[in-house]
């Protein structure tokens, strides 16, 4: 009996024709963001290898890269593939980039939470800054705030 994922796989290639499907990764306007230009098909399709990829990563441990096959409806606008495979990586994320685990009483509504608290505490040290350069450069000023 085929698994979950090697059903979703056969579907998503079975209910999307290849003739119609379209994938190619593009920039913007303004070419600082990297982009896919895709139709549903070719969205759908490309997931499916996605999902092909992975089930190789779980049945193989090797370093070395998975590409993609040689697929008519994969469209290169630059001329050359900016993605042409998959480089394997068996561990977590947090491993990955050498991260700590976050504690799990601190969520990202935690971090929400307090980051107002910040940019108000911000804030004021800014301000009694902005008013110490003012009373300096204003000898004047100090004057009158000692008067009042």
């Amino acid at each position: 009996m085929p698994s979950d994922l090697e059903s979703s796989i056969r579907f998503l290639e079975e209910t999307n024709d290849p003739t119609e499907a379209f994938f190619s990764y593009t920039v913007d306007d303004t070419g600082e963001f990297g982009l896919i230009k895709a139709n549903k098909e070719g969205l759908r399709l490309y997931a499916a290898e996605l999902l092909r990829k992975s089930q190789t990563l779980e049945e193989q441990h090797e370093e070395k890269p998975l590409f993609f096959p040689d697929n008519p409806w994969m469209y290169s606008e630059t001329g050359y593939d900016l993605i042409a495979g998959v480089l394997p990586e068996y561990h977590s994320r947090r491993e990955i980039l050498g991260e700590s685990p976050i504690p799990p009483h601190h969520t990202a509504r935690t971090r929400r939470r307090r980051q107002p608290v910040g940019i108000f505490v911000l804030m004021c040290i800014t301000g009694a800054l902005i008013m110490l350069v003012t009373l300096k450069a204003f000898p004047t000023l100090r004057l009158w705030v000692n008067i009042h």
